[in-house]
């Protein structure tokens, strides 16, 4: 305890404190009196000297008691909830500008998503308008499409050469995944198994019907008709035979297409006349009628 401070002990308030108590302040000042009166060989120093002994103690005391309640009230201070720090002006800043760059980010990503999408579909309308005209086209040449089956197969892979993969990859992968390669291999597989078919189900043999005798130096029609392997006649015949002679002297055909023959006067005996259409042939022997 500092000397400035047991000097402010002897101030007024420090004794009128400690007077006006009724513990210490007037039982001490009467009891100070009553030992003077017995005890007058006593100085006045020392009694002041045993006041100022009280007052320190009194003093100390104090002091404690205010150091305990201080201790008491301290932990309650401590549970106080401790309110983090924000974020500075500049973390805020720097926060926004990122959310803002990744908005725009997202935005991009997006616009370019639907940009591809729109382009793939105006490519999916081009694709199937070509494709209407060429169902219109094959239908409208049905028998050159029949006669030509893989020519027909790639007109009508044409269209799909409009279309774009969903997605770009390279390698294996992005070619087998390619819906112009997968239409393309899908064509092309159903028309081999339609010509397979068709061979199977096709023209096996042509009879060529029997004029009779034929007079020398008249023409005439010849005409034909192809067979199945059981001998009935094809729901579909071929569009064209062709004609041939053995013997053109005596009989021949203007047009190789044309049934249409003509004879000499000097035909005699009988000419071989042959016959081929939808992969099959068909022979007749010609009699010339004789005087």
């Amino acid at each position: 305890m500092s000397q400035t401070w047991l000097d402010a002990i002897d101030t007024e308030e420090i004794g009128e404190g400690i007077y006006d108590s009724e513990d210490a302040g007037e039982g001490s000042y009467y009891s100070g009196e009553a030992e003077y009166e017995d005890l007058g060989e006593e100085s006045r120093s020392a009694r002041r000297r045993r006041e100022r002994q009280r007052q320190i103690l009194l003093a100390r005391q104090r002091q404690r008691q205010a150091q305990l309640r201080s201790q008491q009230r301290a932990p309650l201070r401590q549970q106080r909830p401790v309110r983090p720090a924000g974020p500075s002006p500049r973390q805020t800043i720097n926060a926004v500008r990122s959310l803002d760059l990744e908005n725009k980010l997202e935005q991009d990503s997006l616009r370019r998503t639907l940009e591809e999408a729109n382009r793939r579909a105006s490519r999916a309308t081009w694709a199937a308008v070509a494709s209407t005209a060429v169902d219109q086209g094959l239908a409208s040449f049905v028998t050159d499409a029949q006669n030509h089956p893989y020519v027909a197969a790639g007109v009508r892979f044409a269209p799909l050469l409009f279309l774009s993969p969903e997605k770009k990859r390279g390698g294996v992968e992005g070619f087998a995944t390619d819906p112009r390669v997968i239409g393309g291999a899908a064509i092309l597989g159903i028309a081999l198994l339609g010509n397979f078919r068709t061979r199977a189900q096709g023209a096996n043999t042509v009879t060529i019907g029997n004029p009779g005798d034929i007079t020398p130096g008249v023409g005439g029609t010849l005409a034909a008709v192809a067979l199945d392997r059981n001998g009935i006649p094809l729901s579909v015949q071929p569009a064209t035979f062709t004609w041939f002679s053995n013997n053109p002297n005596y009989l021949s055909f203007p047009s190789a297409t044309s049934g249409t023959y003509t004879t000499t006067d000097s035909a005699a005996g009988s000419v071989l006349v042959t016959a081929q259409g939808g992969g099959a042939t068909g022979i007749l022997w010609v009699t010339f009628a004789s005087d």
